[in-house]
This record gives structure tokens, C-alpha cells and sequence, in this order.
């Protein structure tokens, strides 16, 4: 999970991935968020974020200034959370648009992952597919259309490993892909083997 910590040599770090367990030695205050936002929010690179964690200063070395100037001058705990919400909720305040295009976005592939959702998409948002896929690859790290594969192969995956299904065919047409044959080609792509053999090697593993 992306995460904003404060630690307590007054440092404010940018994790754009699970936080290693010896961080947590020196944090005293740590903001959590949800997937992407982090990236919407401070308007990085959402592949920036994945590679190595992000120091604030590196960020904006002003605003983190102003932020640390406010952080060493506060009397209390209670005061540098509420100093670093308050300056959070402006960064958001000042994206909103962004923010508020990725997470509509995500959330709507994630609850139909079909071929049709894109254009949906375009429409709702009043954007051309060229500048939708390139703001959402920025702070996502991959295009719409990855993203949107990845969940109708998460769904179909997770519906042929539930067995409520008679054929392949009802797994394919289901989960929106165009025929048996698609959703093969799509399964073995992300897996390297075929929906069958999956199922054939699940059978014997049971045994």
C-alpha cells in the first residue's frame, strides 16, 4: 500500500510501494493511500513511484521546506497530523481533477472490465482517447487498455478457478471476451499455458 511517512529525524518520504518493514522504525506519523492516488496526488509518475521511494524535497524542495518549517515549529504530536492532513488535502484540493479522473476510472474497469468500457469512459470523461490513455499510463503506470485487461483476466480467471461454469465458451462470452478462442489466446498470455491444461494441472494437484 502507497504511503506518505514522517519520520523522526523530520524527513517525509513517498513510497509508491509496500513499505520494507525496517522504515517503520523511525516513523512517527504515516498517511496511507489508496491505489494510484498517491501518484494523482503529488502529480509523479506512477512508474517513478514503483521504482524507489521519493523524498519530499526531491519532490518540491520549496513546499517541502515551508512544510518542515511548520513541522519543527508545532508543540504536539496532535499538531504535525493535523499539519500534514491539512497540507495533503491541498495537494489533493489542487489536483482534484486528476485525481478524481483516475479513481472514477479504476473503479469503473474494475466493475466491468468489457471492451466497451473505454469508450464509455471517454465519453463520460469529455476526453480524447489519446490524452485519457496518456494521463491515466502517467500516474497508473500502464495504459487503460493494460489495465483493463488485467481485470477481465482477473474476473475470468477467478470465475474458471470457482468451476460455476458448464464450458469454456460461458467463461469467455461472461467475462467479455469475443469467443473460446480470445479468451485462450488472452489466458495463455498472461499465464503461459492454456485455461485446460490449467484446470488439468489443478485436477491432478488435488489428487
Amino acid at each position: 500500500m502507497s504511503a506518505l511517512l514522517y519520520k523522526a529525524d523530520n524527513r517525509i518520504t513517498l513510497f509508491g510501494q509496500s513499505v520494507p518493514v525496517e522504515e517503520w522504525n523511525e516513523t512517527t506519523i504515516a498517511f496511507f493511500f489508496k491505489p494510484f492516488s498517491l501518484a494523482t496526488t503529488f502529480k509523479l509518475s506512477g512508474q517513478d513511484l514503483k521504482a524507489k521511494p521519493i523524498e519530499l524535497n526531491r519532490w518540491n524542495a520549496q513546499k517541502a521546506m515551508a512544510l518542515n518549517i511548520q513541522l519543527y515549529h508545532s508543540k504536539s504530536m496532535q499538531e504535525k497530523v493535523e499539519i500534514l492532513s491539512h497540507f495533503i488535502f491541498m495537494q489533493i484540493k489542487s489536483n482534484r481533477r486528476d485525481c478524481e479522473m483516475i479513481r472514477y476510472a479504476t473503479d469503473t474497469i474494475m466493475h466491468n472490465s468489457n471492451t466497451d468500457v473505454l469508450l464509455q469512459l471517454l465519453k463520460n470523461l469529455h476526453l480524447t482517447e489519446r490524452t485519457f490513455q496518456r494521463v491515466f499510463k502517467k500516474y497508473v503506470g500502464i495504459t487503460a487498455t493494460e489495465y483493463r485487461r488485467i481485470c477481465q483476466h482477473y474476473f475470468a480467471f477467478s470465475h474458471l478457478k470457482s468451476g460455476h461454469f458448464e464450458k469454456l465458451t460461458d467463461v469467455a462470452f461472461t467475462n467479455g471476451y469475443f469467443d473460446q478462442s480470445h479468451y485462450i489466446r488472452s489466458f495463455k498470455e498472461f499465464t503461459n499455458t492454456t485455461p485446460n491444461e490449467y484446470l488439468q494441472w489443478g485436477l491432478n494437484k488435488g489428487k
